[in-house]
This record gives structure tokens, sequence and C-alpha cells, in this order.
């Protein structure tokens, strides 16, 4: 559903993404995980064409973007977009409407639909994110967990063929990160297709179907999360998972 082909991206003389290449079947769930710097979050925001790259391309459900920016890409870009759903760290609701209000917003401006259906699928979405009790409330009567998932709602609310999700649990108390990661189990038993920039091992380990490993821009790791979590091959990636200091312990 996803192609990635010999992705460069870099900011001046800083490469961010060095060359990655890589594939995302329809249904999987990949987390992305490694060290700050990396180049996750990049790569999934040039995935949904928030970031301009240099070199390579992108293919998304049979849709290419190539190097340009908006001007060359806008039409494929529009496309993308109606695709492929994106939730950031920040949930970013518009504080004047309401959590129905936000979940509705796009359906009807974007996608044309009426305000009578689009508030049917939005109490749908509001009830599959457990927050149908919360329908009236506005973002600042919420809490963070409980926005990041009318933020999800929102996403979802497009019908998009896969969700990029960039680290949607690291602006959350931790009393609330449970909250926003048993949606996205849930989606993944759903068979959702998402890709998710991640620092929770347990829940990448637990619903990721494989796990990439990012480091100077490369990939570095590729494969099933039991595989890359207890037996990495990139000493890089031992490190960064601390297995090397228990070893010595």
């Amino acid at each position: 559903m996803i192609e990635v082909t010999s992705l460069k991206k870099s900011y001046g003389e800083r490469t961010v993404l060095a060359g990655i290449t890589a594939s995302f079947k329809k249904g999987d769930v990949v987390s992305l995980v490694g060290p700050s710097g990396g180049g996750k979050s990049t790569l999934l925001r040039c995935l949904n064409g928030l970031e301009e790259f240099q070199q390579g391309s992108i293919t998304v459900a049979g849709i290419q973007l190539n190097p340009g920016g908006y001007k060359k890409n806008k039409a494929a870009l529009l496309a993308i977009r109606r695709r492929v759903g994106m939730v950031f760290q920040t949930w970013n609701l518009f504080a004047h409407r309401t959590a129905l209000g936000n979940v509705i917003e796009a359906p009807v401006h974007v996608k044309g639909a009426s305000v009578e259906e689009a508030t049917k699928r939005a109490k749908e979405l509001l009830e599959r994110v457990g927050l149908s009790h919360r329908a009236m409330a506005y973002p600042s009567e919420m809490s963070g967990g409980e926005q990041q998932r009318v933020a999800i709602a929102r996403a979802l609310a497009m019908d998009p063929e896969a969700l990029l999700l960039d680290e949607p649990t690291s602006a959350l108390d931790p009393e609330r990160v449970g909250e926003v990661l048993d949606v996205l189990r849930a989606l993944a038993r759903d068979g959702f297709t998402m890709l998710v920039v991640t620092h929770e091992m347990k829940f990448a380990r637990e619903v990721s179907d494989r796990m990439l490993v990012l480091h100077g821009g490369n990939i570095i790791e590729d494969g099933p999360p039991e595989e890359v979590l207890e037996r990495p091959t990139h000493e890089r990636t031992r490190a960064f998972l601390g297995l090397d200091a228990k070893a010595k312990a």
C-alpha cells in the first residue's frame, strides 16, 4: 500500500533521511522506533506531504509523490491526504468546537458530507474511542488523553485507508497513556493499517506486525518485534534498548 524508494531528506547540510527504502502492506501495524533524531517523525511527515524531500519517491495507494514540494505534487497530495490520516504528538483540536464539532469538520468541508451524515458518523467514532459521553465537551474541558482520542476519531472520520501516528502518547501524563494505547490496540485488532512512531516498547511489541529501528537517517533493523527487541543485529539498536548494559549486569 505504501512504497518508499531511496528517500533522501536534508535540512541544509544535515541529512535526516539518507536513502530509505521500505514497503508497508495493507493491514500492517508497523512501529518506528529508535534514538531521537533518527528520522522517524520526518519519514512519517514525508509520507503525508508535510515535509518536502530532495530525492527518491513515495507511492501511497498507487499515487506517487516526487521531489518538488507542494507545487509539483498538489494533486497527488490532496488525493493521499484523503486516504491517509495523521495523528500528531499534540492533538491541535479547534478550541471553539466541541468534540463532535471537531470530528465533523473535515467530512463536511473537505469531503462534502452533509452535517447530518457527518454527525451520525462522528457519534459512532466517538463511541469507538470511548468518548460518546463527551461529545459536547470543548477541548478545555477534556484531559489530554481525551483530546488525543478525539484527534484519532477526527482522523478516522475521513475513512482513511491508513493512519500515521507521530508519538501519539508523548505529550500525555503517564496515567492517560493507557487510554490512547487501548484505542490503538482496538484499531490493530480490527486490521487497520497503522504506522506508529513510538517509545512505548511494550505496546510496540504487543501490537506491531513489524518494527523498524531508525538511526542516522537509515533503517538499521526491520523485522518482527520480538526479533528486533530480543536479537537485534545492529550495535546501535542494542545500545538503544540497553541490552549490552543488561548483559554486563
